[in-house]
């Protein structure tokens, strides 16, 4: 377990695998969580079942999807089918990209099947909203679909999420001074709509972050050593807060991590 600084904001990594779930290995998603409130961010293919480790459903105040990419909302239709046969659990708020409650109305096959188990809500960008004591803000950042990159915010805290997407003045905008930073950075090369770790790296350092994460599993692996790549930038720069950090030196190829972390 690694602490961000105080018990104001926590973070749980409930999974970072893409593009489909393995064993023990869910798809993104994340759990913001201040003392009084919890927010799920992306529903990925396995993370409620994993959610169910660290928070009881009753508990889940809202649910933020950043994009309707599968490996990051297919559980929104796990969530709907657990919510709806549970009568005695509160309709937590879903917010997600423009037209994400169609989307889930065509798969379940009734018109307004969203509306009967969540308080639905588009996001756009520069949308800012309160669940609590959590302040959410949505940037539109570049992606292939609408995505929102999400900074939440509590007791002077704010933890930022990039979502999918490449280097630019949006996920800046994401980033900016933020205490926290959860930055994908999958690609092997640049690219428009993802992160290089290096990029990442680059990101982080620029906007002026506290502390950084960049799950290990959605990092490419070095050519010369075989581990997760890392940014060296990172080193005397923002906390890295990774595991098996690469520097392109020839160590050993450690394990992927099988369980979450919580910063």
């Amino acid at each position: 377990m690694v602490s961000v600084s105080d018990d104001e904001v926590t973070l749980t990594v409930l999974g970072c695998v893409t593009p489909y779930p393995r064993p023990d290995e869910p798809c993104s998603g994340f759990l913001i969580r201040t003392p009084q409130h919890v927010v799920w961010v992306d529903a990925g293919s396995g993370t409620l079942a994993e959610l169910q480790r660290h928070a009881k459903l009753g508990e889940i105040d809202a649910i933020w999807i950043s994009h309707l990419h599968p490996d990051h909302s297919s559980d929104l239709l796990a969530a709907w089918n657990a919510y709806v046969n549970t009568p005695s659990l509160d309709k937590p708020i879903v917010f997600g990209p423009p037209g994400w409650t169609q989307r889930l109305d065509a798969i379940i096959g009734r018109p307004q099947a969203s509306e009967e188990t969540f308080t639905v809500v588009e996001l756009h960008d520069g949308y800012v909203t309160g669940v609590g004591d959590l302040r959410l803000h949505a940037v539109a950042v570049r992606h292939s679909v609408p995505t929102f990159g999400l900074r939440a915010g509590s007791g002077g805290r704010i933890v930022a999420y990039s979502a999918d997407t490449g280097p630019g003045k949006q996920v800046a905008a994401v980033a900016d001074s933020a205490d926290l930073l959860v930055i994908e950075c999958g690609a092997d090369e640049p690219q428009s709509y993802h992160c290089t770790p290096e990029e990442a790296g680059a990101i982080a350092t620029a906007a002026g972050v506290r502390s950084v994460v960049h799950p290990p599993c959605t990092r490419p692996r070095c050519t010369v050593c075989g581990r997760p790549r890392t940014c060296p930038l990172l080193s005397g720069g923002p906390d890295s807060r990774t595991r098996n950090d690469c520097h392109c030196l020839a160590n050993a190829a450690g394990p992927r991590p099988r369980r979450p972390f919580i910063v």
